[in-house]
């Protein structure tokens, strides 16, 4: 197991160079060292893009961290499943809190010490940059410092952003390790502390980099800008909250995309699913303002771009007793060309796991005025509802059970028994916003997808914008921004009276129509909860009262969320604790 203070030293390490002696005068550079890499603005750029392909693993598998058995579920997965508008659909022993909260009581679970490590991989290689753009040496050329040391910047709000949520007070390293500092006592900086520096970071960014990037796979000064946005709505900052979202989803730079457009325009479906299908600037999509670029690996020169989002939220239908009885009839299953799942698959939209399904609390809430049948967010083009399957005739046609779908909804018994640990309900209606088709077909049923991925959109900033406007009492501009995003998809607009009635749980409410398994909706309830010195862990605060309203799995009065002493922070990584020699640190509350 790695510890962060190892990681630290291979960050040192990778610091200091090769070896070589004085009388030979010998640079090394077939070798990637920081001393011989950032010298010039190329160098910087390099270690730029390691920070964004260290953000990638965000929706890599979680076991691509190592340490335990297969298990295609992304790391985002940690921050979106086992709250209220989502249950884990497999019984994996360090997964637990996604299905049984209570069970959140392994200090030393391998993903969180991979989460905990990765992030502090990303803090320090941010320093390391930031710290040497400052030498008087480097080379920059026609390109831009102010660019590299933004970047950076930002990425190390980032990732800090998810360590403070996840883990609460957590140790605050803002210069590069080397062999002089290098330390094992460190303490727990308080949150606060920490936010104030990622305030003066996201606000750097924000200012120094172009609030459009060329591409929307590089970091912007928009992206920045949302993050200090809901940075200041986690420190009870409204009205800064509302200076920093203004200039982004009043200018004129990004919109909404209200109608059809991209590489699927022309074909059945929405604009708010075409948000997914086509993510990228050069698409016409003016939406989405960070996506990452994914490569099928037929057509890579080296390596692949693997992401694992699809499987983890779609279901696994094919292992359904009654589903797999489809495509039998389907002359490429007939001809023995491809398998059963794999056919499954193709006319499917591509393999599902099941890691994580929607609540059925979630499910409901589309149906908010009776808009069920009509909200695009809930249409058979953006979760699925039917199954389809390949006749003999070579049709692609919906597959009935009885005359009806076999997709449902119905808790089952083992669903709802608290000594079970296997649920694995795989009727159950799941998002197509990551659906993937593989491009060859013996490959049908590989849980890996190669589709590029929207990371974050406009729409979420609208919500971080209204959220901020309801809390400096503006009912009228906040049912504004939320309108936008519910007339988009057709969705009945919301009086002031509404907003009124349902106060920030419909905020919520609408977070969850529009961002289901895309926010880290874990960090959301979690920052509300913790507003104004609000303890996470109470019984009646937004995370555990919705949870248990919204989620028949995790929300169950059996599995926690009615206990106070239930932990919603992680646990500080065991081993972290242990090998801190230096000082003695306090594991966060609940754990023991």
């Amino acid at each position: 197991m790695k510890k962060l203070i190892y990681i630290l030293i291979a960050m040192m390490l990778f610091s200091m160079g090769g070896c070589k002696k004085e009388f030979l005068q010998e640079e090394p550079r077939d070798n990637t060292y920081a001393d011989n890499l950032l010298v010039d603005y190329t160098g910087f750029k390099t270690m730029v893009t390691a920070l964004q392909g260290m953000m990638r693993h965000e929706y890599r598998r979680v076991d691509a961290f190592g340490g335990f058995g297969s298990l295609p579920l992304v790391q985002q997965s940690m921050w979106s499943c086992g709250v209220d508008n989502s249950w884990s659909n497999n019984s994996h022993s360090s997964f637990k809190f996604m299905y049984y909260p209570k069970n959140i009581d392994q200090t030393d679970a391998e993903p969180f010490k991979a989460t905990f490590e990765w992030l502090y991989r990303m803090v320090t290689t941010s320093n390391m940059i930031i710290t040497r753009a400052e030498s008087p040496s480097v080379n920059w050329g026609s390109g831009s410092k102010d660019e590299i040391v933004a970047t950076a910047r930002f990425f190390r709000a980032w990732a800090y952003r998810h360590l403070t949520y996840s883990f609460g007070a957590v140790p605050l390293v803002t210069e590069e390790i080397n062999g002089v500092n290098y330390r094992k006592d460190w303490d727990r900086t308080p949150v606060a502390e920490i936010r104030a520096v990622m305030e003066a970071d996201l606000k750097f960014a924000a200012e120094k980099l172009p609030a459009r990037a060329a591409s929307n796979t590089a970091v912007s000064g928009a992206l920045a800008r949302h993050y200090l946005g809901e940075l200041y709505l986690a420190m009870d900052k409204p009205q800064e909250a509302k200076n920093a979202l203004q200039p982004l989803v009043e200018g004129a730079v990004y919109k909404l995309m209200t109608t059809r457009f991209g590489s699927n325009a022309s074909k059945p479906g929405c604009a708010f699913i075409d948000v997914f299908r086509s993510p990228f600037y050069s698409q016409g999509n003016q939406e989405v303002l960070y996506a990452f670029v994914n490569t099928e690996p037929e057509v890579e020169s080296h390596g692949t771009s693997a992401i694992y989002i699809k499987s983890t939220y779609k279901n696994y239908y094919s292992n359904d007793v009654v589903i797999r009885r489809s495509n039998l009839n389907a002359p490429e299953y007939i001809s023995g060309a491809v398998t059963l799942p794999q056919i499954f698959w193709l006319v499917n939209g591509g393999k599902g796991a099941g890691r994580c399904v929607p609540s059925l609390g979630a499910l409901r809430l589309y149906n908010y005025k009776n808009q069920g049948t009509v909200d695009d967010r809930i249409s058979d083009y953006s979760m699925v509802w039917k199954i389809y399957e390949k006749n003999a005739a070579g049709n692609i046609v919906e597959f009935l059970s009885g005359g009806k779908t076999p997709i449902d909804t119905t808790l089952t018994t083992a669903m709802l028994d608290d000594n079970r640990t296997t649920i694995q309900n795989y009727k159950w209606p799941t998002t197509r916003k990551w659906d993937y088709t593989q491009t060859i077909a013996s490959r049908g049923d590989a849980d890996e997808s190669y589709n590029d991925v929207s990371y974050l959109r406009l729409a979420d900033t609208y919500l971080l914008y209204a959220e901020a406007l309801f809390k400096l009492g503006d009912m009228g501009g906040s049912i504004t921004w939320i309108n936008k995003v519910r007339n988009r998809s057709n969705a009945v607009s919301i009086t002031t009276t509404d907003l009124t009635t349902g106060g920030l749980d419909f905020i919520l409410d609408e977070r969850s129509r529009e961002l289901l398994s895309e926010e880290e909706r874990r960090h959301t309830l979690m920052r509300i909860s913790q507003e104004k010195g609000g303890d996470e862990r109470d019984v009646n605060n937004y995370f555990k009262r919705r949870t248990r309203k919204y989620n028949e799995i995790a929300g169950r009065n059996a599995r926690g969320m009615n206990d106070y002493d239930t932990p919603v922070l992680f646990p500080l990584p065991q081993d972290f604790i242990d090998s801190n020699t230096g000082r003695k640190l306090t594991q966060n509350p609940g754990y023991h």
